[in-house]
């Protein structure tokens, strides 16, 4: 931020952001892709499909009916909130689907619905992971998306706050994870479903609830004749209520079993015989109703009806440590080729087994078969042949993580050692281009932090490693501040467990990295250190002037100069060579940032020019902007104002993909300094609003003093005139 001859520019950023053309001093224009709540396109439509043989649960669809709102009461006191609990498989989440689709035309304004993946294998969702995901769908984008949880939640209620939403929050472990993501006012509603009874919910926020039960035996009868047809079911009606009654009138293995049933050759007395055969298995059906006990053995009935390739695949698929996969994801995991692998999971998603995700080309478990397939592992897999699979999956996405990185950032491409593992894996996806890059990275992004997970916990150190600094640096481009702290401190914790201390070092400092973006100073300060230090006992120069120029990134911020430059000065001579010239180029630029603290403009520009010339050796694009800002500040401080006009012109035009949203506003600051410092009153307040969204919504500390400027400025006789100017 450059303010008249005195010059507080307090960061150092990177890339992505809303794109500014500047044509001349007496007009700027501003073009972003974020979206108003008001301007946003088409409402988000969320729900998955639902059942096209769904049948009965008429009581409970007219229970639900009954707790809409109201015309009248849609501008009521509170949000309507209902919780739909039972037991797994009793229908929770086809009930709530199936309602949803029916009334999501009352809601005009948009259907979220996320799986908070409170049961099963895996982690759940945590609240501020589908809380980006539902501020995404409403229009924000993920350079917008603000820190934190909190932030994130007020965002959300602020935007519902003009919207009449439908909210499905699927299979919830307990009322915590749900708090966060409900909505303050009033017009909307929430469904919520899960195995417990959230009684919290209840109580603290007056939650409808309603407690699924098992069909009744006419509407089990309905379901299983449905899925038969009319002919095949009049012809066996005895059979079919056998059918009902060892399946103990659950709808997930009624559906199960009965859509064997309808394979060639086989009746619903084949089914039956085969369910009554084992005698341990009749007598856990028959214990007390065990509805659980039931769904197991229509699973062990229908699992072991496949043939061996078949069984194998559903088997391996239950370790995928992800919601869903993908075909290739499928392959690597129990090794076949595309064309056999789409086959075996077309077959496994016809047998019930499997569903289509709402991606095309992508399969999904139910959290009960996800259980049972992981289980079977266990039992039917050797210890080998388990861990064979899970790292053959797991290699498959650290090889297309590290690949698409090397595309987005090959500035970095070698610099964690990593990055160096030798990996086998098949099929390979090609991620030629940035856009295969970042598409690939989109839609893998849970899947990856799932990885993560998965290998921290079975001691895949190195693949550990690799799957956090090339997921780590995409989380943080995205704005993805939990799950980026999640992998990293994961990343610590492998390496400190396994001796590699080059990879602790390495972890420290990206710890330390992402509490500088979130302004956590004292934590920052305490990681880089420990970096330096370790760095040091190693003997690693270029660790160490890594861990100096990180350690002067948290004085910088903090208008510190003196100190950052001490760090600076003492880091230059060890960075020779590092990362192909990007670290000298980094110290560079940062000393010029430093120097245009001090005031020394001259100095600021000599090294500005040395860190262009290495950042575009690199080929560190997102470098290049961040130096041709920090000229634009120096030539400013100069009283160079046009010169700085056309650098920020310079800046504000490199490819969106390469700007980091922060250092885009810092532009915009500048930009707008430098256009009301040469009497274009309106091309500043744009530029100074549109950079002051971006900091509130990243907390950032700048904020309050931007805030004063701007307001000084719509106040001032000439920014009256300008007060309806918008970006």
């Amino acid at each position: 931020m450059v303010d008249g001859a005195g010059v507080r520019n307090e960061a150092a950023g990177g890339v992505t952001g809303p794109v500014v053309q500047a044509g001349s001093i007496q007009h700027v224009s501003l073009t972003t892709r974020h979206a108003e709540p008001d301007e946003a396109g088409s409402p988000p439509r969320q729900l998955p499909s639902g059942i096209r043989d769904f049948t009965g649960r008429t009581d409970y669809l007219a229970a639900l009916d009954t707790l809409l709102p109201t015309d009248s009461e849609v501008d009521g006191a509170t949000v309507v909130i209902t919780a739909v609990d039972g037991a797994a498989g009793i229908g929770k989440t086809t009930l709530a689907v199936r309602w949803a689709h029916r009334v999501q035309d009352r809601f005009p304004d948009g259907t979220l619905h996320v799986n908070l993946r409170g049961y099963g294998p895996g982690e759940p969702v945590t609240p501020g992971e589908v809380l980006e995901g539902f501020l995404r769908a409403l229009g924000v984008l993920a350079e917008r998306i603000p820190v934190g949880t909190e932030a994130k939640a007020g965002l959300f209620r602020s935007l519902l706050a003009r919207r009449r939403v439908l909210i499905l929050l699927d299979n919830a472990n307990s009322a915590d994870q749900v708090r966060p993501l409900l909505p303050a006012a009033p017009g909307g509603f929430v469904l919520v479903t899960s195995r417990e009874s959230l009684t919290g919910l209840v109580v603290t926020e007056a939650a409808n609830r309603l407690t699924l039960d098992l069909l009744p035996e006419d509407e089990a009868l309905q379901l299983v004749a449905g899925i038969l047809g009319p002919v095949r079911a009049a012809a066996e009606p005895d059979a079919i209520l056998d059918l009902v009654q060892y399946c103990a009138r659950l709808p997930l293995a009624l559906r199960i079993a009965a859509a064997q049933a309808t394979a060639p050759h086989t009746t619903v007395a084949d089914v039956v015989a085969e369910l009554a055969d084992d005698e341990s298995r009749l007598d856990a059906l028959s214990h007390g109703g065990d509805e659980r006990a039931a769904v197991r053995a229509v699973f062990d009935w229908s699992y072991q009806r496949l043939n061996t390739k078949h069984a194998r695949a559903f088997r391996r698929l239950g370790l995928h440590p992800g919601q869903e996969f993908s075909v290739h994801a499928a392959a690597a995991s129990v090794g076949l080729d595309v064309p056999e692998a789409r086959r075996v999971l077309g077959m496994l998603a016809q047998a019930h087994l499997l569903e289509p995700a709402a991606k095309r080309g992508r399969y999904r478990f139910h959290d009960l078969l996800r259980t049972y397939a992981a289980d079977r592992s266990e039992r039917d897999d050797t210890y080998a042949e388990r861990e064979h699979a899970r790292r053959a999956l797991l290699e498959w996405y650290a090889h297309h993580a590290r690949t698409a990185h090397r595309v987005l950032f090959p500035a970095h491409r070698d610099w964690h050692p990593a990055q160096r593992l030798t990996i086998h894996t098949r099929p390979e996806i090609p991620l030629a281009g940035r856009e295969e890059a970042w598409a690939w990275f989109d839609l893998e992004r849970d899947n990856l932090v799932a990885a993560v997970r998965d290998a921290d916990r079975h001691d895949q150190t190195h693949l550990t490693l690799l799957l956090a600094t090339t997921t780590g640096m995409i989380l943080m481009r995205r704005g993805r501040w939990d799950s980026q702290f999640d992998v990293y401190r994961r990343a610590l914790a492998t390496a400190r467990r396994s001796g590699h201390r080059l990879g602790e070092v390495h972890a420290l400092q990206d710890l330390g990295q992402t509490y500088l973006d979130v302004a956590d100073w004292e934590r920052a300060h305490d990681a880089h250190q420990a970096a330096l230090e370790l760095a040091r006992e190693l003997g690693d120069l270029w660790r160490e002037a890594t861990a100096l120029n990180q350690l002067s990134l948290g004085h910088e911020a903090q208008g510190q100069y003196a100190q950052a430059k001490n760090y600076l000065l003492e880091a230059l001579p060890l960075a020779a060579g590092a990362q192909h010239g990007r670290m000298e180029g980094v110290i560079e630029s940062n000393l010029s940032h430093v120097y245009i603290g001090l005031g020394d403009y001259s100095k600021a520009l000599h090294h500005a020019d040395r860190s262009l010339v290495l950042r575009r050796q690199a080929h560190d694009r997102e470098g290049e902007t961040i130096v041709l800002l920090y000229m634009a500040q120096a030539h400013h401080g100069m009283g160079n104002l046009r010169k700085a006009i056309t650098l920020c012109e310079q800046a504000l035009d490199v490819e969106e993909h390469y700007r980091h949203p922060r250092s885009t506003a810092e532009t915009l600051d500048t930009l707008g300094t430098l256009l009301r410092d040469t009497d274009d009153t309106a091309g500043a307040l744009r530029c100074w609003r549109q950079a002051l969204r971006t900091f509130e919504d990243f907390g950032d500390h700048r904020a309050n003093d931007l805030r004063d400027r701007l307001h000084a400025l719509e106040t001032s006789p000439l920014g009256d005139d300008q007060l309806g100017a918008q970006p």
